[in-house]
């Protein structure tokens, strides 16, 4: 077994195609057929299950897999640290991300991270929270960031920087700057979905100061931010937003901010490191850019969102 071998089989895993896998590596898929032939014989196990269409992992594939991307990352990470700065950083990372530090974060953190490590390519995906942390499990993605704080034996969960969760609504709206919760019920509500954190965070403090959350009518349920503000700035309902994101598009479509009495709502961001990856040298240096704006900059966190997995 090589690491030719592993890294071979950690893409067609990935891409679950032999061509793009070849692609990815810059090698013929006459050569990634082979390393993957070769590693199934000496491990003596079939470890995909090949379609006309598409591979996929067998479940011993699957568990082996955990381990083939710990010894691809060791690898690398004993190299950085045995070669210091005389070692280019290279590679890809892949985050998942919900959409709050998808628009107010990782921009900052992919220019910082560019000027370190030019070499370094990302694959950025917006999710909800829960299948962020589907990702992040399941080792499809190096990092996750979501809108919630994650008690587990499974990862790393460390708060990155708070902010203030804002009920929106269009600029020309009736709807009063303070209004009492009852009032709501009285116009529509573009809402998260179920899977969403920000959504998840929105019925705690509902429930918190005694409010029925389900008295408000959804007419949108959606994750995409874009489309909410864009719905909201057409005065199709109400709808809620970090403090952070509404600086970013105050000033550039007609929505505005208003409170509902009681509701005091805050939130934290958090980055997710699952327990059992070790990190690639540019996996762990992106981390530690994330956790340095925090040190910098942020709050600790005062009441996060539990959940257990």
């Amino acid at each position: 077994m090589d690491f030719r071998q592993l890294e071979a089989f950690v893409n067609v895993a990935k891409y679950k195609n032999f061509s793009k896998a070849a692609k990815a590596l810059y090698l013929s898929q006459p050569t990634i057929s082979l390393h993957i032939s070769n590693l199934e014989k000496e491990l003596n196990l079939s470890l995909f299950d090949r379609t006309s269409k598409e591979v996929n992992l067998t479940p011993q594939g699957g568990e082996f897999l955990n381990y083939a991307l710990d010894m691809i990352n060791m690898k690398n990470k004993a190299l950085h640290q045995l070669t210091s700065s005389e070692m280019k950083i290279t590679g890809s990372l892949h985050i998942s991300t919900s959409s709050t530090p998808n628009i107010t974060l990782l921009p900052r953190a992919i220019a910082d991270f560019k000027n370190m490590h030019p070499e370094v390519s990302f694959v950025i995906e917006e999710k909800s929270s829960n299948l962020i942390i589907e990702d992040v499990c399941s080792l499809t993605a190096d990092l996750g960031i979501v809108g919630m704080y994650v008690v587990s034996d499974r990862f790393i969960c460390s708060e990155l920087y708070q902010d203030n969760l804002l009920f929106i609504c269009a600029e020309d709206s009736p709807i009063k700057d303070v209004m009492e919760f009852h009032e709501m019920a009285s116009y529509n509500l573009i809402n998260r979905s179920e899977e969403s954190g920000t959504r998840t965070d929105l019925q705690r403090h509902f429930a918190e100061q005694g409010f029925d959350g389900s008295s408000l009518e959804s007419i949108v349920e959606t994750d995409d931010l874009t489309l909410i503000l864009s719905l909201v700035s057409l005065d199709i309902g109400f709808s809620y937003v970090s403090q952070s994101v509404f600086d970013v598009y105050k000033n550039h479509i007609p929505i505005r901010a208003f409170n509902i009495r009681g509701i005091d709502m805050q939130r934290s961001i958090h980055l997710l490191v699952n327990k059992r990856r070790t990190l690639s040298p540019a996996a762990d240096d992106f981390k530690q850019l994330l956790l340095s704006y925090y040190k910098k900059d942020c709050k600790s966190l005062k009441s996060p969102v539990t959940i257990s997995l």
